[in-house]
C-alpha cells in the first residue's frame, strides 16, 4: 500500500519499510525497551539507525532527481 500511494516504483517501497524500521527502533529506545542490554548491543542499533537514515536521505534524494 505504501508503494502505491507513494507511487515512486520499488523505491518507494525500499523507503516506506526503511521509515518503519527506524520509528519501531526509536520507539523501542523512547519507551526503555533496550534498557539493559550491553554497550556492544547499542552502539550496533546506534550504527544501524544512523546507516538507515542515511540511506533514507540518499534514495530521497535520488526520487528527487527524476
Amino acid at each position: 500500500m505504501g508503494e502505491s500511494k507513494m507511487g515512486n516504483g520499488a523505491s518507494s517501497w525500499i523507503l516506506h519499510m526503511a521509515f518503519i524500521i527506524l520509528i519501531a527502533n526509536l520507539w523501542g529506545v523512547i519507551i526503555k525497551e533496550w534498557k539493559g542490554v550491553s554497550k556492544k548491543t547499542t552502539t550496533t542499533i546506534a550504527i544501524g539507525m544512523t546507516v538507515m537514515f542515511i540511506s533514507i536521505l540518499i534514495v530521497g534524494y535520488g526520487n528527487s532527481l527524476k
